[in-house]
């Protein structure tokens, strides 16, 4: 018996190798790497709100690169909803210990890339986006609150 698979349901198949634990390791990574980056960058700007900023602009481009390598789909996509949802978290996490900044930073990015990324990967661009652009707003204006 043929199995019918309708296109507009099926999620992007992607590599074989695609595991959501993968992807949440990935945000776990990078999340301890913004870290580094922001401390980094903070001994030349003096500024953790621009550190912190410009941290989150090369954890969005290495997420790229490392979700390119791996075969996620839309990788693109999850990064800029990743950067947009977290911009502005060195100014959240500012006084706190060294160790519950990393905490913070990996359990936020771990998630983020998890979420959009389990969005991205249904075929159809509309409601994905749709539904990236509503959690984003979403996100912003809890974390303004």
């Amino acid at each position: 018996m043929a199995n019918i698979v309708d296109s507009s349901v099926d999620p992007l198949s992607g590599s074989k190798s695609y595991s959501i634990w993968k992807i949440a390791l990935v945000g776990i990574s990078l999340g301890i790497l913004y870290w580094f980056f922001t401390v980094l960058t903070l001994r030349f700007t003096g500024s953790i709100y621009i550190s912190g900023n410009i941290s989150t602009i090369l954890i969005a481009t290495l997420g790229i690169v490392i979700m390119l390598n791996l075969h996620m789909a839309r990788p693109l996509l999850v990064a800029l909803a990743s950067a947009i949802s977290l911009w502005g978290l060195s100014e959240f996490t500012n006084g706190l210990s060294w160790y519950e900044t990393i905490s913070w930073s990996a359990l936020l990015y771990g998630l983020t890339y998890t979420l959009f990324l389990w969005i991205t990967r249904y075929r159809k661009n509309t409601p994905v986006i749709i539904a990236i652009i509503v959690i984003v707003i979403i996100v912003r204006v809890v974390l303004t609150l």
